[in-house]
């Protein structure tokens, strides 16, 4: 009898062993980004969300190059991306509570990527930051109370700056101009 007993071990222990992954096995990241490619027109279809998020995109083309979302019945919601000529920026999407993304409408004459990513996955501000181009950067701790924040842009065409909440949706237009001189704007809570 004890044999039998061992032996059922035994095969309980190797049953485990075929069905468990090792224990440093890489497991999927739920916060790890997807990414796209291609050239030209193209509509990339997602798992439909309203969870705000955040896309790095990138154009190698000449002519009129737009990135939108769609939702599920294939209506326009964010707008992306909207460039002549080579782009490289990151926007975020889903950001008002009434969106629901289910697929991104790429309108291309050149190659192209997306990188989707979740909103955590932006850069971080702590006191002071520099860029070019469309960027979504988020602050490294929650802020409180009435903040002041000083912006300098010094380029020639259209600037916005929007203000998220705690859970990424959007909050307040705080610069919304065509002007290259320096600004302070006020941040509410």
């Amino acid at each position: 009898m004890r044999p039998l007993r061992i032996l059922a071990a035994l095969a309980a222990l190797a049953s485990a062993m075929l069905i468990a992954p090792p224990a440093n096995a890489a497991t999927p990241s739920t916060t790890a980004g997807t990414h796209y490619e291609g050239e030209g027109d193209d509509l990339i279809r997602i798992r439909a969300t309203t969870a705000p998020g955040i896309v790095k995109i990138t154009h190698e083309g000449e002519g009129y190059f737009s990135v939108w979302t769609l939702n599920p019945a294939g209506k326009e919601n964010d707008l992306l991306a909207n460039q002549v000529g080579a782009y490289k920026g990151t926007a975020a999407f889903n950001t008002s509570s009434s969106n629901k993304t289910a697929a991104f409408s790429i309108k291309a004459d050149g190659a192209w990527s997306l990188e989707v990513l979740p909103l955590t996955k932006s850069r971080a501000w702590s006191i002071t930051t520099r860029g070019t181009g469309d960027d979504v950067i988020r602050l490294s701790s929650t802020s409180r109370g009435l903040h002041r924040l000083k912006i300098r842009h010094s380029g020639e065409g259209y600037f916005s700056v929007w203000t998220l909440d705690a859970n990424g949706r959007t909050h307040d237009l705080v610069a919304n101009k065509v002007w290259a001189s320096p600004r302070n704007v006020e941040i509410s809570p």
